[in-house]
């Protein structure tokens, strides 16, 4: 079975002496649907940071898609992240003076290699998909907190990126949200089956995974 991410005997600190990530081995496949769950302060986001080779470990091996992150220069990271990796993230990270459609395109401006078709059509048919066909061209400014996290989604997906991360995706978002953002987000993984690595401390979503991952577990950090 084809790894899309796989740690082993990965260990990094932020300060010396002290670990946030030691993780002896972590394999998610290609494909696969990744729930990872588990309290603040246990290396979420350190370890998205890692897989998506926005920081590098200290010692151990990050392999990503085949591409060993601990010995790849910053530079060649950041541009297979570009490429290759989309990222939905807790706070949405959207332009306020840009609209729905400029938001969701943005990628294919900044790693053209993500253009990969006719990017308005793509991102016409995202936001059909995601329902905000008469948002598209307003402002994100103007949409709800709910609406702001699809955009979000579709500015991940477009390009279909081999591996979508998702980081604490549903935390702004009421129920009713959480649920439409969710079985939206299911949905497009059954269309494109993407490697997708959800993070969250809300358990109540596991249903949605195939798998299910604490990372308390298999984390011996200090």
């Amino acid at each position: 079975m084809i790894q899309a991410i796989s740690l082993k005997n990965c260990k990094f600190s932020y300060v010396p002496n002290k670990l946030v990530i030691n993780i002896d081995q972590l394999d998610i496949a290609s494909g696969e649907r990744v729930f990872l769950h588990g309290p603040s302060g246990h290396g979420k986001s350190t370890l998205l940071n890692l897989a998506s080779g926005v920081i590098k470990a200290n010692s151990g091996v990050v392999s990503v898609l085949g591409n060993d992150f601990t010995n790849l220069a910053q530079s060649k990271r950041d541009h297979l992240r570009g490429e290759k990796i989309g990222y939905i993230f807790q706070i949405f990270n959207l332009i306020p003076y840009l609209t729905v459609k400029e938001n969701i395109i943005l990628p294919c401006l900044i790693n053209k290699k993500r253009a990969n078709q006719d990017v308005d059509k793509q991102a016409e048919e995202l936001i059909d998909s995601l329902g905000m066909r008469e948002h598209i061209n307003k402002k994100v400014t103007d949409l709800s907190i709910g609406q702001q996290q699809r955009v979000a989604a579709a500015r991940a997906l477009i390009g279909n990126p081999e591996i979508i991360i998702a980081d604490e995706p549903t935390s702004a978002l009421d129920e009713k949200n959480t649920k439409e953002f969710m079985n939206l987000l299911m949905k497009e993984w059954e269309k494109r089956k993407f490697t997708l690595l959800f993070v969250s401390h809300d358990e109540r979503l596991k249903s949605y995974f195939e798998r299910s991952i604490s990372l308390p577990e298999i984390n011996h950090h200090d």
